[in-house]
C-alpha cells in the first residue's frame, strides 16, 4: 500500500492536477462551444465525486479526499503559460507524463494501474459528455475523430487497454 506521505509537496500535487489534465485534453482535442465545454468540465467534476463514493485503494482514495478541501482543489489547478490551444494541451500532456512518471516509481504497482485506469475513465467520459458538430444539439456525434485519436493518446501514455 502506498501512503500520501510517499510523495514530495510537488509529487502530490502533480498527482492533483492529473485529473483536470486528463479532461482539459480531451476538451481541447476537439474544442465545443461553451455549453458543450461546461458539460465536458461538470463531467471531470462529477467523475471525481463518483469515484470518490467508491471502494478505492488507500492511494486513490487519499488522493480523491483532497479534492473535498477548497485549499487542495485550488492545488489541482493547472495552470497555463501558453494560452492558445496548443501551449493547452502541451502544459496538460506534460502533467499527465509526470503523473505517469511519479505513480510508476513511488506507487505500489496495482494502486498506479488503478489511479491510470481511473484517469483513462475520466477522459473517456469527458469525451461523451457532450455531442461534437451538429447544430443547436441536433445532428452531430457523441465523440468526434478528435478525441478518439486523443483518447488512444491518452491510453498509450496511460498505459491502459481500450
Amino acid at each position: 500500500m502506498t501512503a500520501k506521505q510517499n510523495f514530495s509537496e510537488e509529487e502530490w500535487k502533480q498527482l492533483l492536477q492529473a485529473p483536470g489534465a486528463a479532461g482539459i485534453y480531451i476538451m481541447m482535442a476537439d474544442p465545443n462551444f461553451v455549453i458543450g465545454s461546461m458539460k465536458e468540465a461538470f463531467t471531470v467534476s462529477c467523475s471525481i465525486i463518483e469515484k470518490g463514493k467508491q471502494q478505492n485503494s488507500e492511494l486513490l482514495s487519499a488522493l480523491l479526499s483532497e479534492f473535498k478541501e477548497r485549499e487542495m482543489a485550488k492545488k489541482a489547478q493547472l495552470k497555463f503559460e501558453e494560452k492558445n490551444l496548443e501551449g493547452v494541451k502541451k502544459t496538460t500532456l506534460e502533467a499527465l507524463k509526470k503523473a505517469v512518471s511519479i505513480l510508476d516509481a513511488k506507487a505500489d504497482p496495482q494502486e498506479a494501474t488503478e489511479i491510470k485506469s481511473w484517469l483513462y475513465d475520466v477522459s473517456v467520459k469527458a469525451a461523451n459528455a457532450a455531442k461534437e458538430g451538429g447544430f443547436l444539439g441536433f445532428g452531430g456525434t457523441r465523440v468526434s475523430e478528435k478525441e478518439e485519436a486523443a483518447l488512444k493518446d491518452l491510453a498509450a501514455l496511460l498505459g491502459v487497454s481500450t
